[in-house]
């Protein structure tokens, strides 16, 4: 699946380089570091593709010294959408998830328009047999929740059990940007996006633009 994409031209083996910066999207990265993550050895293949991410306005370079750090460009909104593929991939390499029980539950909403991602155990690929499976709707603000609430129910009948929380824009937004850490601080690091990357992405450059360091 070493394919390109878009028109951008990146293949998934390039894209797999912004891994870390979903993984932490406020810290800052050495090539080594993204190498050691990412299990690239190519030093030269590496490079290259950080190079043409930041020329892009994905990612900042910085030098230190003999040392290039890495870090997200939350000021550009403009190219989510290579964050969004790269959480689609995590989420196709998940073969343990019941997707299937998920949609279920997404059957009973009436909205294309929000965010859903896995939390808990089952992000960190730690779940046990008898662990729940935790997702998290992120919704407009415009919308009501009683349609998720109801949704979600069709979770408590299922194998694993589905539990969920559900938040709209500005719930999570004064989350990350609230001092005490808190359940959005902790999603930011564990997740599987569903669907929705994208919404999620643009609360998040939202928050990092207003002090939230992660």
């Amino acid at each position: 699946m070493d394919r390109t994409i878009h028109k951008s031209g990146f293949n998934k083996n390039e894209l797999n380089l912004l891994r870390p910066f979903i993984k932490d999207p406020c810290r800052k990265y050495t090539i080594s570091e993204i190498k050691k993550i990412t299990k690239n050895k190519s030093h030269h293949y590496v490079f290259e593709a950080l190079k043409s991410f930041a020329s892009l306005g994905l990612i900042n370079e910085e030098k230190k010294g003999n040392t290039n750090n890495y870090c997200l460009n939350y000021g550009n909104e403009e190219h989510l959408g290579y964050l969004a593929f790269v959480e689609s991939i995590i989420k196709e390499e998940r073969k343990d998830i019941n997707y299937r029980g998920i949609l279920n539950i997404t059957k009973k909403i009436n909205s294309p328009f929000y965010a859903l991602l896995i939390c808990g155990s089952y992000a960190e690929k730690k779940q046990q047999p008898t662990s729940d499976l935790d997702i998290t709707f992120i919704v407009p603000n415009s919308d009501s929740k009683k349609q998720y609430e109801i949704a979600l129910k069709e979770g408590e009948l299922m194998i694993p059990e589905v539990h969920g929380f559900i938040f709209n824009q500005d719930e999570v937004y004064q989350m990350l940007t609230n001092d005490e850490f808190n359940y959005g601080k902790e999603f930011t690091k564990k997740h599987i996006f569903v669907q929705g990357a994208e919404m999620y992405y643009k609360i998040l450059f939202e928050a990092m633009k207003h002090g939230f360091k992660g």
